[in-house]
């Protein structure tokens, strides 16, 4: 399992392992991800493995700047952490669920976070994330609920 957060001395060697890691059947070629993470070693890493899936990824540092993303772009996903600067993950769901219900479409979200607390996880899910994970975080899990909540693939997911 690789896990976030990610010491960038290891990247050359990661990024040559990655393709024995996971699942490349998922069919995630094409889509729109935006990362929110205030932590650059966990926003390379995870553009780092939607890169191999053909996902182009849209990275952002705080929630003021990916609100004003979502306003421009529709991700496909959202993944979030919950600790960001000024305003945490969970300010930052409401508005995109706000900014949803105005432009009839939906965005679903992952809370990728250290707020790994079964509090933490119901709170998220309150709040409109989809689902919640904890860092550090298995890569196939993550694939396979980004194909999952993106409908690329059908797939029971257990919140």
């Amino acid at each position: 399992m690789l896990s976030a957060p990610f010491s960038n001395n290891l990247y050359l060697r990661t990024r040559c392992s990655l393709l024995a890691m996971y699942n490349h059947s998922l069919p995630l070629n094409g889509l729109r991800v935006l990362v929110v993470d205030s932590d650059l070693d966990s926003r390379v890493l995870l553009t780092m493995v939607f890169e191999e899936y053909g996902v182009e990824t849209i990275a952002a540092t705080s929630a003021f700047e990916a609100l004003e993303i979502v306003k421009q772009v529709k991700p496909d996903l959202l993944i979030s952490e919950i600790s960001l600067p000024n305003e945490d993950g969970y300010s930052l769901m409401r508005k995109v669920k706000a900014v949803e219900k105005a432009r009839q479409v939906e965005i679903p979200g992952i809370a990728l976070t250290t707020y790994d607390g079964e509090d933490d996880r119901a709170h998220a899910l309150s709040v409109g994330f989809c689902k919640h994970l904890p860092k550090p975080f298995d890569i196939d899990e993550l694939i396979t609920t980004v194909a999952c909540l993106t409908r690329q693939v059908q797939w029971e997911l257990t919140t």
